[in-house]
């Protein structure tokens, strides 16, 4: 039992170090200005590419779930609770079980409704 529960919190610990930031990641889309009038007139690819802009116009952690959809819509994709805005973006040569991009999803606090963390889904790899 103390071998499987080693086991496990390796796994879980290295598997946490090896991914990058939401940051590095979104640069790897792309460096388009996010003004919320391009979000909205944006195609799918020209939106992953604005995620680099918004992180650095917006401390998404001090945001409400609201506050996002505010800015950026409804959500355009879906990540385990209907709480959670979530777009698709990016290239559609990506393929997941949310569809034919990347899911940038912002998991938020379901007492408060801040944001709490930010992910892609996949994580963003290099080209």
């Amino acid at each position: 039992m103390r071998f499987l529960s080693a086991a496990v919190l390796s796994i879980a610990v290295l598997s946490g170090c090896s991914g990058e930031s939401i940051e590095k990641q979104a640069k790897k889309l792309g460096t388009r200005e996010f003004t919320a009038q391009a979000w909205r007139g944006g195609t799918q690819e020209e939106r992953g590419q604005m995620i680099a802009s918004f992180l650095g116009k917006h401390v998404v952690t001090e945001l409400t779930g609201k506050q996002v959809k505010d800015l950026l819509g409804p959500s355009t994709g879906y990540y385990d609770y209907d709480e959670y805005p979530a777009y698709l973006v990016g290239p559609g040569t990506v393929r997941t079980e949310y569809g034919s991009s990347y899911l940038w999803v912002f998991m938020t606090d379901k007492n408060s409704g801040k944001v709490r963390e930010v992910i892609l889904v996949p994580p963003v790899q290099d080209k």
